[in-house]
């Protein structure tokens, strides 16, 4: 049996918050930086801790109900796959 893949918020980024337009994220080891929306900021807040994608998803559904499960599941893998290596850590 396989372990589940996990992914945590890379600790050398630095995390500005911007309330409701999102977050904007730096990466100095890379000197790049990322925009985030309101739900990317949700995502990488929750990434402080290690988490699996059904449970990221499961983290999008309950912050935002109107959020289907199958689409907060594809958004979460879009989401992180979109941010690794630079600013989402694989951790397992």
């Amino acid at each position: 049996m396989s372990a589940v893949k996990q992914f945590q918020a890379n600790p050398a980024v630095s995390c500005v918050d911007e309330g409701e337009d999102g977050a904007l994220l730096y990466n100095p080891d890379k000197d790049d930086s990322v925009i985030l929306n309101r739900t990317g900021r949700t995502v990488w807040a929750f990434l402080a801790a290690p988490h699996c994608i059904d449970e990221i998803a499961g983290h999008l559904t309950t912050a935002f109900p109107a959020v289907t499960p199958e689409q907060a599941t594809q958004d979460a893998a879009t989401f992180v796959e979109s941010l690794t290596p630079d600013f989402i850590l694989p951790t397992s």
